[in-house]
């Protein structure tokens, strides 16, 4: 495919959005921006409800998620700012399965995951999926996980549970 319609995709709930997910969000705008002509594209796939409560170990952890239209809301609004440091425009899409468009979209270059096992395991078999379909396998770009002041990875569930805030600042649990 021409780097003027290089395309990076990736996926999550992004609630609340934190600098972990700025991680991500910044490597699939690195990923798809580049010097050459063409602007390049992202698509984020945002996680519907009813997927959040499918996929959650506990279906009411999908409860504090908050509304899809609220997320979408606030996400829309994280990516402007993002990218504007970048060439590459952005659209969100609502995820209805785990695979989204990413396993069926031909003009998908590459998947930003997060270095979760999980999310890797995940890509692997996107990739496979691809590959039976006829599809090119997706190059795979991991930013590292970025860390809160305890050295401890930044994460949704412990910005939930009030131990840190979205920039990993150590929470006073007195407060």
């Amino acid at each position: 495919m021409a780097d003027a319609d290089r395309t990076a995709i990736l996926g999550g709930t992004f609630t609340p959005i934190h600098n972990g997910h700025r991680a991500l969000l910044h490597k699939a705008f690195q990923t798809a921006s580049h010097d050459g002509s063409g602007d390049g594209h992202v698509i984020v796939g945002l996680t519907s409800s009813e997927l959040a409560t499918e996929t959650r170990s506990d279906p009411a952890h999908a409860e504090q998620l908050g509304a899809y239209d609220d997320r979408h809301a606030a996400l829309d609004a994280e990516l402007g700012q993002l990218g504007e440091s970048y060439t590459a425009t952005y659209e969100i899409l609502q995820l209805e399965d785990t695979q989204g468009p990413a396993a069926t979209r031909a003009d998908v270059d590459a998947l930003v995951a997060s270095p979760e096992a999980k999310a890797q395991r995940r890509a692997y078999e996107l990739n496979q999926q691809r590959r039976d379909a006829g599809l090119h396998p997706l190059e795979i770009h991991t930013p590292p996980f970025v860390v809160a002041e305890d050295g401890t990875r930044i994460s949704s569930t412990r910005i939930r549970n009030g131990e840190i805030d979205v920039h990993g600042r150590l929470l006073d649990a007195s407060e």
